[in-house]
């Protein structure tokens, strides 16, 4: 199998010194994505098995209530779970999403880090479908240890050149 080029980046990204990491990471992705970078994700993990991602409540990112803005914590799941997919599909593969369900059940306060994590199960899928779907329940916690918003994103992939 030949691994994608988001798989090939992260592991050069993850040789480097730790201390470096989380700026790096978050840099590269952030101009790969460029809404990413604008909101400010951070990515602190990002391994075949786990992707961790915080996101500040700073200005740029904060709703009415001055807390973190919905779509910003919808960001942080969508794009740790698509990420997370990428980086194990093959490279004549493309990911996307196909739904995302969100359920606000708190109050945030300050800034949300997420963890998604796949089983060897779940990469052996997706390594081995030539389409698939995987739901993929992403944790979301704020500075006070409270859990937010529940969110599952809904990735799929399909070959990248469709067959004629």
């Amino acid at each position: 199998m030949k691994r994608s080029q988001i798989y090939h980046t992260v592991q050069k990204l993850n040789r480097i010194p730790s201390f470096f990491q989380t700026g790096i990471k978050s840099f590269f992705i952030g101009r790969a994505v460029p809404f990413v970078g604008t909101s400010g994700l951070r990515f602190e993990k990002t391994t075949t098995h786990d992707w961790v991602a915080s996101i500040l409540n700073s200005p740029k990112v904060r709703n009415h209530l001055g807390q973190l803005h919905a779509c910003g914590m919808v960001l942080l799941a969508e794009s740790i779970a698509i990420l997370i997919v990428a980086m194990n599909l093959p490279a004549d593969k493309l990911p996307l999403v196909k739904n995302i369900n969100a359920d606000f059940v708190k109050r945030s306060t300050g800034g949300l880090r997420a963890k998604v994590s796949l089983t060897d199960k779940q990469i052996e899928y997706i390594q081995s479908a030539e389409k698939g779907e995987l739901p993929l329940e992403v944790e979301i916690i704020d500075h006070a240890g409270i859990q937010p918003v529940v969110v599952t994103v809904t990735a799929v992939w399909i070959p990248k050149k469709r067959k004629s």
